[in-house]
């Protein structure tokens, strides 16, 4: 049987100059992490959205579980130091299978620190379970991604396309650092603190205007059968070149 192993990656994403993209928004402003019902998180300047954190699954056949069909229960951590989500993700085309998951969401003076302790309710077959991030199609068509890889003296260059080509999958390896619109008032890097599997999508194909970078724990095809004692923990740190505020959902 295929288990899958504890793990911790830390990820930071600086959005530098992000900002200065957004018409009539000064730096100083403060942007808002909304935080959803399930645990999903929209980064927003006023009502742009600038970014979407979503921890998210695939049952078999690649049925998706968007992290907004989860359920969970919020509370606030202690000194309004954050907020803390309990949740069941189900998982598509199994018989009451489900991924369940508490995530911790930690405000930063520009950003945020997200925590994921994540297992499963029983025995359950998963082609994918992951965290993405995701980017508007609209604001970084036409810009460029710089992976730096382990190992590796020179950095991989792959453009994010203006058009929707037939595949969907832009690029898949090991990363250590992932750059997009470098050197653009949209610039954004994601620097991993070990080298780990990453994969950039086009997610149109899908009918969704959104550019994914996501940090996989399980990238299978078969799906893989994970045991109810498997578990996964996740970490990152989510920073911005402005102010971000928590908002929502009151504890329960």
């Amino acid at each position: 049987m295929c288990r899958l192993r504890a793990g911790m990656i830390v990820v930071s994403l600086l959005a530098a100059g992000l900002l200065g993209a957004v018409p009539g928004l000064r730096a100083q402003d403060t942007l808002a992490a909304k935080l959803d019902p399930s645990g999903l998180i929209r980064v927003l300047a006023g009502e742009t959205e600038l970014a979407a954190i979503e921890f998210n699954a695939h049952g078999p056949e690649w049925k998706h579980a968007p992290q907004a069909s989860a359920t969970a229960q919020v509370s606030d951590l202690p000194e309004n130091a954050g907020k803390r989500f309990v949740g069941t993700l189900p998982v598509p085309n199994t018989e009451g299978g489900a991924v369940e998951f508490t995530e911790t969401v930690m405000p930063l003076p520009q950003g945020l620190r997200l925590e994921y302790d994540v297992g499963v309710n029983q025995a359950t077959r998963l082609n994918g379970l992951q965290v993405s991030i995701c980017l508007p199609v609209a604001r970084y068509a036409d810009k460029e991604v710089v992976i730096t890889r382990p190992d590796e003296d020179e950095p991989q260059v792959v453009a994010l396309p203006k058009e929707q080509g037939e595949a969907a999958q832009l690029w898949a390896g090991e990363g250590a650092k992932v750059e997009v619109a470098t050197g653009t008032n949209q610039a954004v890097t994601i620097e991993l603190q070990a080298a780990a599997s990453s994969v950039i999508q086009d997610l149109r194909q899908w009918e969704r205007p959104t550019f994914e970078i996501r940090f996989p724990a399980i990238m299978e095809d078969p799906p893989r059968e994970v045991a109810a004692d498997d578990k996964f923990h996740l970490v990152l740190t989510v920073t911005f070149a402005a102010p971000v505020e928590l908002a929502g959902p009151e504890a329960e």
